[in-house]
């Protein structure tokens, strides 16, 4: 399972950004990261203290001084060696400031699903869930939670189930390669590695701890280790549903 990374608030650009140097060495390219960039852009080009940086990141100010060394010492390097560098403009682990949470676009009203067999707990294995929870949301307020039970288990049933239910977003333990293709597939969002209660789950996602994913459970190894609310959680063998 892919280690999970809180992700940074930080600014796209509307493209990569290129800088070679007239008569450098074009064949070597240094890579500055958009979080590095970030960091760069409101220290040293709006002036903002480091703390006020950090705060406006979302991340700690030890943190930000990583982002800030590194990336003035990829600029610095490439000057001195005559060398090309690019900003990039990745955002695998970028939030976007003004980006609504988990890929939703502008949506303010959305459903997020929860396999549930106690209506307290979050399954580890959707796939032979007794109940889904549904929770209504319309931007930060929860304005219906229902529980719907699914029809029997067969491959590429449930994903259709939630798409008819209006689900955007499914938050489970595990899923298999293929599984994750055909929620995704049929519009539906996919968090992996949840825990716990429903409840805290759902705060999680609220506090922006919980990210959606494209990961699967390996079927060829035995426990997997998630970070989740602070705590370390170990299941089982994940299985392709």
């Amino acid at each position: 399972m892919k280690k999970y990374r809180k992700k940074r608030f930080a600014r796209r650009l509307d493209k990569a950004r290129r800088y070679t140097p007239e008569a450098g060495n074009k064949s070597s390219t240094t890579k500055i990261s958009l979080d590095e960039f970030e960091a760069l852009r409101l220290c040293d080009y709006e002036e903002a203290s480091q703390i006020d940086a950090a705060r406006d990141m979302r991340v700690s100010r030890a943190t930000l001084q990583r982002l800030l060394y590194s990336g003035r010492k990829k600029i610095i390097e490439s000057i001195l060696l005559n060398n090309s560098f690019e900003i990039e403009n990745n955002i695998e682990h970028i939030k976007l400031k003004g980006e609504s949470k988990m890929n939703m676009g502008n949506k303010q009203i959305r459903k997020i699903a929860f396999p549930t067999s106690d209506r307290k707990t979050v399954d580890q294995h959707f796939g032979h869930t007794k109940e889904f929870c549904i929770y209504t949301i319309d931007k930060e307020n929860i304005t219906d939670i229902s529980f719907v039970t699914p029809p029997p288990h067969k491959p590429g049933v449930l994903p259709l189930f939630l798409r008819d239910q209006a689900v955007d977003m499914i938050i489970t333990g595990g899923m298999g390669k293929r599984a994750i293709e055909l929620f995704k597939h049929n519009q539906i969002d996919v968090i992996l590695g949840a825990s716990g209660t429903i409840e805290e789950n759902l705060e999680d996602y609220f506090d922006d701890e919980l990210k959606s994913t494209n990961s699967s459970c390996d079927h060829h190894h035995g426990d997997h280790s998630h970070t989740h609310n602070n705590h370390s959680h170990k299941h089982g063998n994940c299985s392709n549903h």
